[in-house]
């Protein structure tokens, strides 16, 4: 058996949070437990059995700043298992060299932008020179696309990546939460292009949504490129795991197909971090 990986996770301290980000999450019920230091952050790996994650610095919008510093630091304290995936804003001033600097000072592994959140065209000028120097560092690029509670739903259609991924094939992308709702224009960009992954973070609680969106994958055969996340808070690890392997339970009595127990546990168990060229 593989290593079980969460490809989506965060820890921060309340500081490092918009105030007024984190009331719009809890008033639409988006927040999880909002409560994400180490101490809890560690006691959630620990209780669910998390071997390997990805350590993702919040998106920079607003007031969020989230400094990497402390996700290096937080990276340090699990040898062997996480790795930092940075996050910088394209369309502030000198972000392509903010991220030059957290990967060759801060040992970051890739980046997090987030064309809903930071409200911007993930094909603009200002991103393509970010997407320069994960090329340079051959390193991948989470983006949150799809749906959001703040920021603009104008760039959220994954299927904008389509040119950036076709301009870069070597950039390995991630669409973060399966681009949702646009779980179709997800499957379809990860089917034209081989270097686009999908992870399903804060999905496992929409159970009728992610049912369909792994049998779409299963269908348009790009399920092998479907990592499992848990976007904790968002979700506890556990809770997230928990939720997933029983996905199918949701159907029970309506004679639904099922998604196949082996696909879950591959989703799972079988989805290494050399899949995108990386190591802890």
């Amino acid at each position: 058996m593989g290593k079980l990986i969460d490809w989506h996770t965060h820890c921060f301290l309340p500081e490092h949070r918009n105030p007024e980000d984190e009331e719009i999450m809890k008033r639409t019920n988006v927040a999880g437990t909002g409560l994400a230091d180490p101490e809890r952050f560690k006691a959630s790996l620990e209780l669910a059995g998390i071997e390997q994650f990805a350590l993702i610095t919040l998106p920079r919008f607003g007031n969020t700043n989230q400094p990497h510093q402390f996700i290096a630091d937080v990276v340090k304290s699990f040898p062997g298992q996480a790795i930092g995936i940075a996050s910088v804003n394209p369309l502030e001033s000198g972000a392509a060299q903010e991220f030059d600097e957290a990967v060759t000072k801060y040992n970051m592994k890739g980046l997090k932008i987030s064309p809903t959140y930071q409200a911007m065209d993930p094909r603009s000028k200002e991103c393509f020179e970010v997407y320069e120097v994960a090329l340079s560092h051959d390193i991948p690029i989470w983006f949150h696309c799809g749906g959001g509670y703040t920021g603009s739903l104008e760039f959220a259609d994954p299927s904008l990546l389509d040119k950036v991924a076709l301009t870069y094939p070597d950039l390995k992308i991630v669409v973060c939460h399966y681009g949702q709702p646009y779980m179709e224009q997800t499957a379809i960009l990860m089917r034209k292009n081989g270097n686009v992954f999908a992870d399903i973070s804060a999905r496992t609680h929409r159970p009728w949504q992610l049912y369909n969106g792994i049998m779409i994958a299963d269908e348009y055969k790009v399920s092998e490129r479907i990592l499992f996340g848990t976007d904790y808070p968002v979700r506890e690890h556990k809770t997230a795991i928990d939720e997933f392997q029983a996905i199918n339970d949701w159907g029970q009595g309506v004679n639904m197909p099922r998604i196949a127990d082996e696909l879950i546990h591959d989703i799972m168990y079988e989805r290494p971090f050399s899949l995108l060229g990386l190591t802890p």
